[in-house]
């Protein structure tokens, strides 16, 4: 029988070949709620993934972008995000991935990120390092002063977060806007920015992320610096070093 990270990570190559197979091709694209598109891709690589759980961890329990949640028999649920950064995609831009987690209750234990397009897999479990394409990765260690910002791009969200973005980018080096969170995540946890910034997000963008970035050596709070469980809306990933900082002035 496989264990879960070698299905986490059999499932995200098979998802990374059905988003390349469409990527700057046409598809079927439609609304599914304000200012939020969803492809026909995004569904294919979700059939995937869920089929492949489901095939070997029938009684664990599945909360998926576009499926919803389906409770399992025990104390397991994975989480998936089939195409994160899905506005990305659709327009063409290069900052989209697969996000795969596994929770023990509210706590993330295991978390797969694939980045199809820069042929990248980042693995981490609980208390064994996190990883790109099987060497080990640690976050940064560059203060505020020196830090290169990840920032949430859906500013109809919450009405602080005007305000909240300019006072980062006067304390931070400089700042972006990707759209995607697990390239955001994983540009945090292999050193390349310092922190990424949610203030209502979902789940499914930020669980696998959450594990990676730690087990990078990283932080995962809230704005007060409580730590990151499972269905916080308000997230900061950071390199550790820009955390108190970051917490001072947003929380």
């Amino acid at each position: 029988m496989a264990t879960e990270k070698e299905v986490a990570v059999e499932a995200s190559k098979k998802s990374a070949e059905i988003l390349m197979d469409s990527f700057r091709k046409e598809k079927k694209v439609h609304k599914k709620e304000f200012k939020e598109l969803v492809s026909d891709v995004d569904l294919k690589s979700e059939d995937n993934i869920t089929g492949r759980i489901r095939e070997e961890f029938p009684n664990h329990g599945i909360t998926s972008e576009e499926l919803g949640s389906e409770p399992g028999e025990g104390d397991y649920t994975w989480i998936i995000d089939p195409l994160d950064g899905t506005h990305n995609y659709i327009y063409g831009q290069p900052a989209f991935g697969i996000s795969i987690a596994l929770a023990k209750g509210s706590e993330v234990v295991l978390g797969v990120i694939n980045l199809p397009l820069y042929d990248e897999i980042y693995v981490a479990e609980k208390g064994s390092g996190a990883y790109l394409n099987g060497e080990k990765i640690e976050v940064s260690d560059r203060t505020m002063d020196e830090s290169y910002i990840l920032y949430d791009p859906q500013l109809h969200k919450r009405d602080d977060m005007y305000e909240n973005l300019k006072k980062v980018y006067k304390a931070s080096f400089t700042m972006r806007i990707v759209g995607c969170a697990v390239t955001d995540a994983t540009s945090v946890s292999a050193g390349r920015a310092e922190s990424r910034i949610w203030h209502n997000t979902k789940t499914v963008d930020v669980a696998a992320g959450s594990i990676i970035v730690e087990e990078a050596g990283g932080k995962v709070t809230d704005f007060s610096g409580n730590p990151y469980k499972v269905g916080k809306t308000e997230v900061m990933m950071t390199n550790g070093a820009v955390h108190e900082d970051l917490v001072e002035i947003l929380g």
